[in-house]
């Protein structure tokens, strides 16, 4: 079996080829059946365990065990870990992956693959909201798709967002200039792409700094209490998710609008798969606000699962299976 940790995956998973990998992915014929969570006892808040399965029309597929520790905030471990294993079409366990990383990976390039139909193709401009574990990966991804010269990054505490700018600027292209910001709303209101990955329970996205042709990326909150954005942005935008069955039952940016009628269902015009399959047209408009909402499913956690496992049995020179 094999085992796959993180500079291994790394190098086995470029951007530009995970993006490809999830489009072609969302074309495709996997299923991700519900995933379920539990609460965890222990600790300061409310500790979740996620389990996360996806197949092929094969039998193969991956089960992501992760787990959401909120009070390892400030901790030297991270809030959300996880480990994926990888199953053959006869139901063999064939690898075990840093599903931490991959995690990290997959969420960046399913935005970024959002921001292919969502954004303007000539976005410059990306503000990156939050400063957690996943933030240097959603930069990394806008840039992977869009001609991005700028990044303003933002976050509560002054000195957590220098160290987000710097992790950011050590892996962004040598042209792109990473600034941090003191002023979210100055910032947005010259932004092209705001993308916002945090644990916020209280909107810190406010619908009246976005100007005309913002791609909004929601990613952080993954639960139907939090909120990163509030009415207006949802009210301004045109609507998008990853999933339809994640969204309406995770999102709390679009679920507390929808129960308080702010917006209607009808108003969340497609999932990524949508976009990707023709079925609905993302971006109409160089003037349009777009919203991207992403709660996260097992079907891109396979999608890079095989990529990666792919890649790593041709390095061994054992072949593989294409992903």
């Amino acid at each position: 079996m094999l085992v796959l940790g993180r500079e291994e995956i790394v190098s086995l998973a470029p951007l530009p080829r995970l993006i490809d990998s999830l489009e072609e992915a969302f074309q495709g014929d996997l299923v991700a059946p519900p995933r379920y969570v539990g609460h965890v006892p222990g600790g300061t808040g409310e500790r979740l365990l996620l389990l996360m399965p996806a197949f092929d029309g094969r039998g193969a597929g991956v089960v992501k065990l992760a787990t959401v520790y909120p009070d390892n905030d400030g901790a030297d471990v991270p809030r959300i870990q996880a480990a994926i294993v990888v199953f053959s079409e006869r139901g063999t366990p064939e690898a075990v992956l840093d599903g931490t990383l991959v995690t990290r990976l997959r969420t960046g390039a399913a935005s970024a693959l959002a921001s292919r139909y969502l954004s303007r193709r000539d976005s410059k401009h990306l503000v990156v909201v939050g400063t957690g574990a996943l933030a240097p990966f959603m930069a990394a991804a806008h840039c992977a798709v869009r001609p991005i010269e700028r990044i303003s990054v933002w976050g509560r505490r002054l000195d957590r967002a220098h160290a987000t700018g710097e992790a950011i600027r050590a892996n962004a292209p040598p042209n792109v200039e990473v600034l941090v910001t003191e002023s979210l709303e100055l910032a947005m209101r010259d932004a092209d792409i705001v993308s916002c990955s945090t644990s916020s329970s209280e909107p810190v996205v406010r619908g009246r700094w976005l100007r005309p042709g913002t791609f909004v990326d929601l990613v952080g909150s993954f639960s139907p209490v939090r909120r990163e954005a509030d009415d207006d942005v949802v009210r301004r935008a045109r609507l998008f998710v990853d999933t339809f069955e994640g969204a309406l039952t995770e999102a709390g940016d679009l679920l507390e609008p929808l129960r308080r009628g702010v917006i209607e269902r009808a108003q969340i015009e497609g999932e990524l798969a949508d976009m990707v399959c023709g079925r609905v047209r993302g971006r109409l408009s160089e003037s349009e606000i777009t919203l991207f909402k992403s709660v996260g499913t097992a079907v891109e956690d396979l999608a890079a699962a095989r990529l990666i496992v792919t890649a790593a049995l041709r390095t061994r020179g054992l072949g593989g299976a294409e992903g």
